[in-house]
């Protein structure tokens, strides 16, 4: 039996799109190294092969981490269904464990970086007139993840009756699942309201002007980075936008919500950092807001 198609099948109902992918690929790659064909894949697993993929294969700690979580979810899979024997997979789950506790400690961590004013001047500056000005935008004024904007039609967006116009993404649309609306919105009043207004305008032909291939928008922007130097993704449209909600005064639960985070513990330890900045503006505002 090919267990990977029967895993597929499975991911299919579980989990997004891009999770599935990404899973079978690290999954098939793990595979393929050790020669494994995949209708034989529980009479050919053992701990030593973990082991071994972790020490040969010249992959960053971070990327291996993400292969040890793909293959504890097969791994799971494959016991439930009682294609794999329980006393194998608790072997197969401590060698992940401990391959895991070793990579952490050699991992390079990652932080959320906003992008300045400066870096966000400098790219719409290069992307005027372009298509990835409004794709740009939409990242920038929505926090949205790429995965959800794949799945994105002029459907989703409609405009209140105060003139705020919001994206509707559907539970099928995001990455847990979970349906939730999120606001364009700017750090500055004024500008929320003229980039409204391009949104309108833009929206009348979403395909033309919103569409692109994930592949093709990946590469333009990582060789755009470069060539501007500065060190940005998609994604770093969404640390800006969550930022700028924080920066804005949003409550943590507001912020979580707009960013469809798990939690609220994710909100918090990501993004907010002390500023004494801040801080002194809110003891201000506190004491002479109402004078």
């Amino acid at each position: 039996m090919n267990l990977l198609k029967v895993w597929e099948r499975h991911l299919e109902k579980t989990k997004s799109e891009h999770t599935k992918e990404t899973y079978l690929m690290l999954v098939r790659e793990f595979l393929k190294f050790h020669n494994i064909d995949s209708e034989e894949v529980a009479e050919n697993l053992k701990p030593s092969l973990i082991y071994k993929y972790i020490d040969e294969v010249e992959l960053h700690p971070n990327s291996l981490l993400t292969t040890l979580s793909a293959l504890r979810y097969f791994l799971k899979f494959l016991l439930r269904r009682e294609y794999l024997d329980r006393n194998l997979y608790e072997s197969l789950e401590m060698a992940i464990e401990e391959a895991r506790e070793e990579l952490n400690a050699r991992k390079t961590p990652r932080f959320p970086k906003a992008l300045t004013k400066e870096e966000l001047k400098r790219i719409f500056e290069k992307v005027k007139g372009k298509k990835y000005e409004k794709i740009y935008s939409l990242f920038l004024y929505s926090g949205i993840r790429l995965g959800e904007y794949e799945k994105l039609t002029k459907d989703n967006f409609y405009l209140d009756k105060s003139g705020i116009l919001w994206i509707r993404l559907t539970p099928e649309m995001t990455k847990r699942n979970k349906g939730r609306l999120v606001p364009i919105l700017s750090p500055d009043k004024e500008e929320t309201f003229r980039i409204t207004e391009k949104f309108l305008e833009w929206l009348e032909d979403y395909e033309e002007n919103f569409k692109v291939k994930r592949g093709v928008l990946q590469v333009y922007t990582d060789r755009l980075s470069k060539r501007l130097n500065i060190d940005f993704s998609i994604h770093s449209f969404r640390h800006t936008y969550i930022t700028n909600l924080i920066n804005s005064g949003f409550p943590v639960e507001v912020v979580k919500e707009f960013a469809g985070h798990s939690s609220v513990k994710t909100t918090v330890e990501t993004y907010y950092k002390f500023s004494q900045k801040r801080a002194e503006e809110l003891v201000r505002n506190y004491l002479f807001s109402n004078a």
